[in-house]
């Protein structure tokens, strides 16, 4: 079975549609979460279970702050236990207040979210049926609540997820979602997911940094990943994967100008990053120094950061990787070293991960590539 797109599990659809007590202080911890200050984060997300421990989203959010807390210091392992150990202790609080408000969408809509995001150990393992079982846990109390309160816009971005998700996986899996009653229609997955971006209130922010994901990555539609990423990178300018995202789109939309500007930046940025985080990051972001080059003919200089990337590669993501695959196998057909690049349109192929790369790959297999980008 296909390795899946692991990020697109990582639902944490922070979504409340009704005001509720407690709102402006749990929005000051998500902010604080997304923008990297993450021990503010959990100091008022902490505060805000004391004081309002009915809020329908506060245990949920904090769960998620402590797994992302330890994806930036931890070994990606002893991030699922960490993700399992929090979740353990707030699914009890979501059983009680939906057996006690038995008709709030939203205490409902936190407890599917609980259970589905229980599959992302199982993502992280590529254990695909228990990801898939686990998940419909999850997205069947979801899709129930979507049904009966189609206003809650927060519901759709994990029903959006699931249904792209069986739309690019193989038939076994396309069987399976669609016997739960969800579509495996791409279109309308994306619709759904793209609609949480743009009018949810709180789940805009992982919609747009999942769609900004798939426009990029999977589907080849960078012009279309431009807006949501832009507006994740002006809200959280300290983030950097959502600066990863603005810059990917830039130059592969051709702005370069800007794309010079956002690296430079990025490059200091870095600097604070956890060693974790860096290791992590690190390569992604010479990929993208590499992807600039690229895009200004400048093959040779490309070149040494591909290999230096690759290198050191250690991202749960295989995405970016099979991107290097592809980057190096391009430059290497450009310089006439064709054996060499069969080689590394192979690697990326292999990875099978629904990657757009892995599609280009194929062709390149046949017909090499000799195209030049437009530089500015």
């Amino acid at each position: 079975m296909k390795k899946s797109i692991v990020c697109l599990i990582s639902i944490i659809s922070f979504s409340f549609s009704i005001d509720n007590n407690g709102d402006s202080l749990v929005m000051e911890g998500v902010r604080s979460f997304y923008n990297y200050e993450f021990d503010r984060s959990i100091d008022i997300l902490n505060e805000a279970r004391l004081q309002y421990p009915n809020h329908p989203g506060v245990h949920f959010i904090w769960s998620s702050s402590k797994y992302y807390i330890s994806q930036g210091i931890d070994p990606v392992h002893a991030t699922y236990d960490t993700l399992d150990k929090v979740l353990n202790q707030i699914e009890p609080i979501y059983k009680r207040f939906v057996e006690e408000e038995p008709d709030n969408n939203e205490y409902k809509l936190y407890l599917g979210s609980t259970r589905g995001l229980k599959a992302r150990s199982s993502l992280g393992n590529k254990d695909w049926i228990s990801v898939l079982v686990q998940a419909y846990r999850g997205f069947s109390i979801i899709e129930k609540v979507a049904e009966e309160d189609p206003e809650l816009i927060d519901a759709q971005l994990p029903i959006g997820i699931v249904e792209y998700y069986a739309s690019v996986s193989n038939i076994f899996i396309r069987w399976a979602v669609n016997l739960y009653g969800l579509e495996s229609s791409k279109e309308m997955a994306l619709e759904k997911i793209a609609n949480a971006a743009k009018n949810s209130k709180w789940a805009w922010i992982e919609a747009s940094g999942i769609i900004s994901f798939i426009y990029l990555w999977l589907e080849e539609m960078p012009h279309e990943a431009i807006p949501y990423a832009r507006r994740l990178s002006n809200e959280f300018p300290n983030n950097f994967y959502f600066n990863i995202l603005y810059l990917e789109s830039l130059i592969k939309t051709n702005m370069i100008a800007d794309a010079r500007i956002l690296t430079k930046e990025l490059d200091k940025k870095f600097e604070p990053l956890t060693r974790r985080q860096k290791d992590w990051y690190g390569p992604y972001l010479d990929y993208e120094k590499a992807l600039l080059l690229f895009y200004e003919n400048n093959y040779l200089k490309a070149l040494p950061l591909i290999d230096k990337a690759i290198d050191n590669y250690s991202g749960e993501l295989d995405i970016i990787l099979g991107n290097l695959f592809l980057l190096k196998a391009k430059a290497l057909d450009i310089q006439g070293n064709r054996s060499e690049a069969v080689k590394y349109y192979k690697k990326c192929i292999d990875l099978d991960n629904f990657s757009y790369a892995i599609a280009e790959s194929k062709q390149h297999l046949s017909v090499p590539y000799t195209g030049k980008r437009i530089s500015e």
